[in-house]
């Protein structure tokens, strides 16, 4: 090959690498000049990242912290940084007295396989941190994170609820007033090197960096104080009854705040993954249940509002009577087989079943079913809480006359816990129902959540109280109490009508009856006791509640103590 050819080729190739060039040059022209603004904007992407926000703590009537956020430090390995520099066994040796770990088991989660991120140790300190960031190591990283703290675990759980960070799922308070507690004036965003060293530049806010960003507090109506006499009293009940499960609630009559609301079993949100979902409901709320005789109290306020009956009124109670074929009878026929014509203090003294199924056949089915609805039942109350049920209240063109009779004494409808204090608190409130709630709104926010309604009038109301007090103090009931006057019914009522022994023993009433300041209700479901009944059951504890609660709210007393 002469030199020309030589020439000749190799001039070729040279024109071919400088139009290569060219195109290349071109190109990053392009992207780096012309589409300058769109690379930046990836790369500040990719590096641009939200400042952490925490969520606002809920607190209790008097500002005892329910729930609040944490700082956390999770440390974390990544084996394919590993360098012969650094190995692993140099890295256990460091970290081990660091994360206060056995060097062997760490190095021996160091060296898993098949694994691209190793979870060393997820609840570091501050402090542990803070040495292992200085140490510097690309192959261990450290992560800061939020976790939801409950300071005083298990109380108010059916409450308050827990919040699962990981899933972002929430149940009670944590769920119902999520968007408020994350709530933050003002989304910060910066941007950082890939060692978490924030970027500063000339539009970096550095004071707001410096500031945490929390969500906005949420304050509950739960007095912690009466929460934890209701959470313990209850626990020890149903223990010693032996029963299924149970629930207190303390309402403020004047207002429908809750004040307490204790549901058994509970669960520790601090853990909740270890336990089952029957623990974290709250049954309360969800389940319903024949209310029995305390249901009595809303019987006769509906005859007395629809002008069946007043405060003089004699009722005929037999002790046993058939309608349909269904047998009615007082529980105490053995002992007084013929009461004649009865008083409302007696029928409410002796609980007479017989009296009160007359009494619920003096009313028409239609204002009867319409007054009961009037009241709450058949439908929600409202509370600020989830997965309330309506109850059940059958349309009144389904009522015959066996089932109307039994709606008397609490076995015709079906009722939630919730209903049934709410509707108790609104004669005490001498008259007027309040939607029962567990957040404090604001003046601005309470028209928003609760409502009031006049359900009775005054003077009905009041008669009835006087009524009730009258037929506790004129007996020997455990539902007296020294210091306060008290209106008050106990109740019992089988789970079905093939069940003997499976029965809800409740307790129902408030004081001080002179002036009314709050309601309690207790129900136990399912004692295995010899005696299972609401007056043996539900009244001593109602009774050891009532007590601390009058101390505990410094409620004046209304009678000489003795």
């Amino acid at each position: 090959m002469n030199n020309n050819e030589i020439n000749k080729r190799i001039g070729i190739v040279q024109i071919f690498m400088n139009g290569l060039f060219l195109i290349l040059t071109g190109y990053l022209f392009c992207v780096q000049i012309l589409d300058f603004d769109d690379c930046r904007e990836d790369g500040i992407a990719i590096r641009t990242t939200d400042q952490r926000v925490l969520r606002g703590d809920i607190k209790d009537r008097n500002g005892m912290i329910l729930a609040t956020d944490q700082y956390i430090y999770e440390v974390y390995a990544h084996p394919t940084k590993y360098t012969l520099k650094h190995p692993p066994k140099e890295i256990a040796h460091k970290l081990a007295p660091i994360l206060k770990m056995p060097e062997d088991e760490l190095l021996k989660k160091l060296k898993s396989k098949k694994i691209n991120i190793i979870a060393v140790k997820k609840d570091a300190t501050r402090e542990m941190a803070q040495k292992i960031r200085e140490m510097n190591y690309q192959a261990i990283s450290v992560e800061t994170i939020n976790k939801r703290f409950y300071p005083q675990d298990k109380v108010a759980s059916h409450i308050v609820g827990f919040y699962n960070r990981m899933a972002d799922s929430a149940n009670g308070i944590e769920n119902i007033a999520g968007d408020k507690l994350q709530k933050t004036d003002k989304k910060i965003s910066y941007q950082r090197r890939a060692n978490g060293d924030v970027i500063f530049d000339f539009k970096t806010d550095v004071k707001s960096l410096t500031e945490k960003q929390k969500g906005e507090d949420v304050t509950l109506t739960i007095d912690t104080s009466v929460q934890y006499v209701c959470e313990k009293e209850l626990e020890n009940t149903v223990k010693e009854k032996k029963a299924q499960r149970g629930s207190i609630i303390v309402m403020d009559v004047k207002n429908g705040e809750i004040l307490a609301y204790a549901s058994y079993p509970d669960f520790n949100p601090n853990r909740y993954w270890k336990f089952s979902q029957e623990q974290m409901k709250n049954w309360s709320l969800t389940d319903i249940y024949p209310p029995g005789s305390t249901f009595k109290i809303i019987t006769v306020a509906t005859a007395m509002e629809l002008g069946a009956i007043n405060e003089n009124s004699k009722i005929p109670d037999s002790g046993k009577i058939v309608i349909d074929g269904h047998k009615i009878q007082n529980y105490d026929y053995d002992r007084h087989p013929n009461p004649g014509m009865i008083s409302l203090e007696y029928l409410f003294e002796h609980s007479s079943n017989v009296g009160s199924a007359n009494i619920a056949l003096m009313l028409d089915p239609v204002k009867y079913y319409a007054k009961l609805k009037d009241f709450g039942f058949g439908q929600k109350t409202g509370i600020d809480l989830t997965a309330e049920s309506i109850g059940l209240l059958a349309e009144p063109e389904n009522w015959y006359k066996s089932r109307q009779a039994s709606m008397g004494y609490g076995y015709g409808a079906s009722v939630t816990a919730i209903q049934m204090i709410s509707a108790v608190s609104a004669i005490a409130n001498g008259g007027i129902w309040n939607t029962p709630h567990v957040i404090k709104y604001s003046q601005e926010e309470l028209p928003q959540h609760v409502k009031s309604r006049r359900v009775m009038s005054e003077y009905n109301a009041k008669t009835l109280t006087k009524i009730l007090a009258k037929s506790i103090s004129n007996g020997k009931s455990v539902l007296n109490l020294d210091n306060y006057t008290v209106a008050a019914k106990t109740g019992t009522s089988r789970k079905n009508v093939n069940s003997g022994r499976d029965v809800f023993a409740s307790a129902i009433g408030y004081f001080p009856a002179t002036d009314p300041k709050v309601a309690i209700y207790v129900v136990i479901d399912s004692p295995r006791t010899a005696s299972n009944f609401g007056s043996t059951v539900a009244s001593p504890t109602w009774a050891k509640v009532a007590k601390e609660v009058g101390v505990l709210l410094n409620i004046p007393s209304d009678r000489r103590a003795k």
